[in-house]
């Protein structure tokens, strides 16, 4: 009797261990097999934005979608809604960029954009599945999976939550002025912690920053100087006359932009007097004097666009449509003589006008 006793007590000290265990692993996260921490790379690839685009502006597209794989660790966290809770907390490594304080897609950002390893380039990253309180994933505290933010799993699993693969978006920001040429950003930019293994996973970006712009040769003008004929004074017969248009061109050259036309780049000119040549009026019509070496009276000159009706206002960004990548980009004028003054201050000579031109990309 005393050895079945021993026995029973043996028994009964072997199932109360179990037990034990069972309910510890039911309430924890652990790695499968092989320990951490988790290296995620999330390629972006090419990315464009256009050379002169204002700070705020989204690099590439907005919430770009990034998978990330882990070919070797993983974790696991269970819970069996007992009232334990699992914690997790995304903390960034790389510092926040404070220079834009706007919102993205009319989502506030601020205390959420960090800097990359390239000036000028912030990131808003965003984790999906595991991390958005849907099914059996952390419920991130404040409602909004943005990186930096915590999160609790305090709800029984069906499923285990698990993690090897990372869905997560990202948002490129222009934060400040971008070096010409192609910026390659590289950064480590966060890290994840779980309860009971401390740093799960760390998070580094990559993606190669294009500005999207055209190259302006040597002679982008068609014809220089533009000939606009020669007129008779008696030609002129009020205020407002106009002479017959000439056409010419400004082309950009071997431009660079987004084959996907995901993020396109408009191509913007502005015109301003030059050579003792300044705007008549506003500068709205695209009406200009004559420059200073002229000895002409009481006209000036007008400048169109190629349909030789619309005029092109003078001291302003004037958008002449998107660039295509690989493509040169030709934009069409016209211009003519342009009676000023009235019939008895028109007088003969030669007559100049100058105008100089600033490309922008927006």
């Amino acid at each position: 009797m005393k050895r079945t006793k021993r026995h029973v007590f043996s028994m009964i000290s072997v199932l109360a261990g179990c037990q034990f265990a069972q309910q510890a692993l039911a309430n924890t996260c652990r790695w499968d097999t092989v320990a951490g921490p988790i290296n995620y790379q999330a390629n972006l690839g090419s990315v464009y934005v256009p050379r002169d685009a204002s700070v705020g502006s989204v690099i590439g597209v907005v919430d770009q979608f990034v998978f990330s794989n882990s070919s070797g660790p993983a974790i696991t966290c269970t819970n069996d809604g007992t009232g334990v809770t699992l914690n997790f907390s995304a903390r960034n490594v790389a510092p926040f960029d404070r220079r834009f304080q706007g919102s993205i897609n009319g989502e506030r950002s601020t205390d959420k954009i960090f800097a990359t390893n390239v000036p000028g380039v912030g990131a808003r990253i965003t984790l999906e599945s595991g991390f958005n309180g849907a099914g059996n994933a952390f419920k991130p505290i404040g409602g909004s999976p943005i990186v930096p933010f915590d999160a609790v799993l305090d709800q029984r699993l069906i499923v285990p939550f698990n993690l090897s693969r990372l869905r997560s978006q990202v948002t490129l920001i222009k934060t400040g002025p971008i070096a010409p040429g192609p910026q390659i950003v590289n950064r480590h930019m966060f890290d994840g912690h779980f309860s009971d293994i401390g740093r799960g996973f760390g998070y580094n970006l990559n993606a190669t920053v294009i500005q999207s712009q055209c190259a302006v040769g040597a002679n982008p003008v068609s014809v220089d100087p533009v000939p606009l004929g020669t007129w008779q004074v008696s030609d002129f017969t009020h205020p407002g006359f106009s002479t017959s248009p000439a056409a010419f061109t400004i082309t950009l050259s071997s431009c660079e932009a987004d084959p996907t036309n995901a993020n396109q780049a408009n191509a913007h000119i502005r015109l301003d007097g030059a050579n003792g040549s300044l705007p008549v009026g506003d500068g709205s019509q695209g009406v200009f004097s004559l420059s200073s070496g002229s000895t002409a009276r009481g006209v000036g000159m007008q400048i169109m666009r190629g349909d030789g009706v619309t005029p092109v206002p003078l001291g302003a960004d004037v958008s002449f449509g998107a660039i295509e990548d690989g493509r040169d980009k030709t934009l069409d004028f016209t211009a003519r003589f342009y009676q000023i003054d009235n019939v008895g201050q028109i007088g003969p000579g030669r007559a100049e006008g100058a105008l100089s031109f600033t490309i922008t990309y927006q």
